[in-house]
């Protein structure tokens, strides 16, 4: 049977090895690629912008005076909780064998909160469907009609999403299942996109995210030197493979293996000042245990329990900074 001493010394080796999980730097984190982390001091976050004002013009005649017109967007925190019980007789038993290893463990899912809630963020699941798919400009985050100008509407539109075998934009097909094909047309169609004053945004996808599906594929076309066997033609001096341009591109693959769909990519523009993503934070993780002989829960019922709760909430930036492709 567990002593008092051997109990608090069961307690002490937990708290640390907590402390262990939470500052382990081998243990990966995707979503910090594409998230840029908010702090919040209320139930909410109200996000407000101003869209591009217009270029300088020629000046003939009076002046033209212009208004940036004002938006928001609101995230409301999400509450969360993680409850880790052990039976104080199997704790007896055991002799803090392998409840070694269970507390941690809650520890190091609490940690991956971030990458299941921006996974189900990007793929419309769990928690973060309905409105929460709706972006800044009120629509679905990601779109084919994303307005360039909310007040100008004859201004035009762009898409960010090239799911369903991709979009035909201009008499080009963009995106789709990944290739070579659809990621040099996605790579460049983003440099193409542009703000309220019809100038380029200077938009350039560095990171793409792929899943483990996609690990052998993406590297094959993103990191290889040389790609695959020209094919012969009127040239006949050439051996081998052939030079890779589009490792060129400088674009950087991230296999992320909390993604479920096998076959959607994603395209992130990380070299603004705001990533494509939010991840807005009110509260960090606060573990609670209930391990006291008079508390109600271990009077009563000899269990002991680790609890952990937090308000958090992953969201959208500018859909500009991000796309999703598949066939």
């Amino acid at each position: 049977m567990i002593t008092p001493a051997g109990f608090n010394l069961f307690i002490s080796t937990v708290n640390t090895m907590i402390g262990q999980v939470y500052s382990d730097a081998s243990l990966p984190e995707f979503w910090k690629n594409y998230c840029s982390v908010i702090p919040s001091t209320g139930s909410q976050n109200v996000y407000g912008w101003t869209g591009m004002l217009p270029k300088p013009r020629v000046w003939k005649g009076s002046r033209v005076v212009v208004q940036a017109n004002p938006q928001t967007y609101t995230l409301v925190n999400l509450p969360y909780e993680h409850t880790l019980g052990i039976d104080r007789f199997h704790l007896d038993d055991d002799l803090m064998g392998i409840y070694y290893r269970q507390i941690p463990d809650q520890a190091r899912q609490v940690r991956r909160l971030p990458d299941y809630w921006t996974r189900d963020l990007l793929e419309n699941s769990g928690d973060q469907t309905g409105t929460r798919q709706n972006g800044l400009d009120g629509l679905t985050a990601f779109n084919t009609a994303h307005p360039i100008n909310l007040y100008a509407p004859a201004v035009g539109t762009y898409s960010n999403d090239f799911t369903g075998g991709g979009q035909t934009i201009n008499g080009t097909l963009i995106g789709g299942a990944f290739s070579p094909t659809a990621f040099a047309t996605l790579a460049e169609y983003s440099m193409t996109l542009k703000g309220e004053d019809n100038e380029p945004l200077g938009v350039y996808f560095d990171k793409y995210m792929f899943p483990a599906a996609l690990k052998l594929e993406s590297e094959l076309v993103m990191k290889s030197m040389f790609f695959a066997p020209p094919a012969w033609g009127t040239i006949t001096g050439q051996v081998g493979a052939a030079d890779n341009p589009l490792k060129r591109f400088g674009a950087e693959p991230i296999i992320n293996p909390y993604l479920t769909s096998n076959t959607k990519w994603y395209g992130f523009d990380t070299t603004k000042s705001f990533k494509p993503l939010v991840w807005q934070e009110r509260e960090p993780a606060v573990f609670t245990p209930r391990v006291n002989e008079n508390d109600p829960l271990v009077f009563d019922t000899h269990h002991y329990a680790w609890g952990v709760w937090g308000r958090v909430t992953p969201g959208w930036a500018y859909s500009f900074l991000f796309a999703r492709s598949g066939p």
